[in-house]
């Protein structure tokens, strides 16, 4: 297939590599400007939505800022072409029905990369709650964002500016959507969130919200940008006893009734981003897939409506 990637930052670099390394598909960039740099990877890049025309790629993934998503991804559905959109699907609700409704008329897949549900940590916890009776859950997500990208001001990316789609509320929003995937789906969120620290232009960088999940578990989530201490982990309290998961360290421990188990995983980004590019890929044109619209938009408009009460 011909495959146009729309931003080559991180994340959609990773995607052109995986897939030049994985697979036989053209791939092409499509760049804003051709003062750019040139990739350097060495793929085939577009200036004009007139190149684009003439490629006529069958897939897009969109990787550029959130607050372009959309956009970006009307377009491409314009043109016929399945989609992979980055999480989070976009900085707010305009134009996502449109875009649900122009995929369901020329039959396009459209799918959203929350690619923790293919961590080998998330897929050990679906496992082993299946049958379980949980009560609660404490999540925690810290970081320090200026690690994220070294060698660039964190004020300039996307990450750190509320008008380009940023701060903790969607920019982590994986733990929101492991934690509807885990406990079916979200009921009822309620929160505060705001600015601490230096790390970001305007945008919050830590959030605390108590989310009522669709089995009723309640659910304790704390997300920032700023702790120096790298932490992504929860802890689920079910009945009989627990089960704590480490998604940095790839750790599982489940204690039931005093029986108590350890489980490790050695955690590479890149192999369950390529698990995640596999199931996307085989499941092009089905009629329902995991990820797609049908639940990526409730999540947004649960994140959406939290950021604005």
């Amino acid at each position: 297939m011909r495959i146009i990637i729309f931003g080559l930052g991180s994340i959609g670099e990773r995607h052109a590599r995986l897939l030049l390394n994985n697979y036989d598909h053209e791939i092409y960039a499509f760049r804003s400007s051709k003062k750019s740099k040139p990739n350097i990877i060495g793929i085939t890049e577009l200036f004009s939505w007139q190149e684009v025309e003439k490629v006529a790629p069958q897939v897009a993934i969109i990787s550029n800022p959130t607050s372009l998503h959309i956009k970006t991804a009307l377009r491409c559905a314009d043109l016929g072409m399945h989609l992979f959109i980055e999480k989070p699907l976009s900085h707010d609700l305009d134009g996502v029905a449109r875009l649900k409704a122009l995929c369901r008329r020329k039959g396009l897949t459209c799918y959203v990369g929350y690619c923790l549900r293919f961590h080998p940590v998330i897929k050990k916890l679906k496992e082993l709650l299946s049958g379980n009776n949980a009560y609660q859950a404490r999540v925690v997500c810290s970081s320090y964002l200026p690690d994220w990208r070294p060698g660039k001001d964190p004020k300039s990316t996307y990450s750190a500016r509320c008008r380009m789609g940023g701060g903790v509320l969607l920019d982590l929003s994986h733990e929101f959507d492991y934690v509807s995937y885990l406990f079916g789906g979200i009921k009822e969120m309620q929160g505060v969130f705001g600015k601490l620290a230096k790390v970001t232009r305007d945008a919050e960088d830590f959030a605390d919200v108590l989310i009522t999940a669709g089995n009723n578990v309640r659910v304790n989530l704390h997300i920032d940008y700023f702790s120096r201490l790298n932490e992504r982990s929860i802890k689920i309290d079910c009945e009989g006893g627990y089960i704590l998961g480490d998604l940095i360290g790839g750790g599982v421990e489940r204690s039931i009734n005093g029986d108590r188990e350890v489980f490790k995983f050695e955690v590479d980004r890149n192999a369950y981003l390529r698990d995640q590019m596999a199931y996307f890929l085989m499941n092009l044109g089905k009629k329902k897939m995991m990820n797609d619209l049908n639940e990526a938009i409730p999540l947004l408009g649960s994140i959406v409506e939290l950021k604005h009460e």
